[in-house]
């Protein structure tokens, strides 16, 4: 991603690093110009203004709890299939979260769950690549 303004450390006095200086580059080879640029990260931040209170956080857990232990704790399966912190009710109808997020269960009305994520890849190390 292109930043015209960094915070970060820099490869040299000037403040521009090697990379930045070639996605500048490549930016020309594309039909991007300057004006063009700045142009799109005007409306760039009118749009960020304007929803400025929004955010996505994406739980992704390589090696972490299952689902059943998190957002779809599977009571009325059997109990060899069901999470073993029991479940929290949320303020939606017919959604609960894991009995280890009473605090987010409470929030759940705020947020958009996402249960319906799927592959077809049986090994877990391709499927996240």
């Amino acid at each position: 991603m292109l930043q015209i303004v960094t915070s970060g450390s820099h490869g040299n006095c000037q403040g521009t690093t090697r990379r930045e200086f070639m996605q500048v580059g490549a930016l020309g080879l594309g039909g991007i110009s300057l004006a063009s640029l700045l142009a799109a990260k005007a409306s760039a931040s009118a749009v960020r203004e304007a929803i400025r209170d929004k955010a996505i956080v994406m739980l992704f857990l390589t090696g972490g709890p299952s689902q059943i232990e998190t957002f779809d704790p599977k009571m009325a399966a059997p109990a060899e299939n069901r999470s073993v912190t029991r479940a929290v009710a949320t303020r939606i109808a017919g959604v609960e979260f894991g009995g280890t997020f009473p605090k987010l269960a409470a929030l759940a009305d705020k947020m958009a769950v996402i249960r319906s994520f799927t592959h077809g890849e049986s090994n877990h190390t391709k499927a996240v690549e």
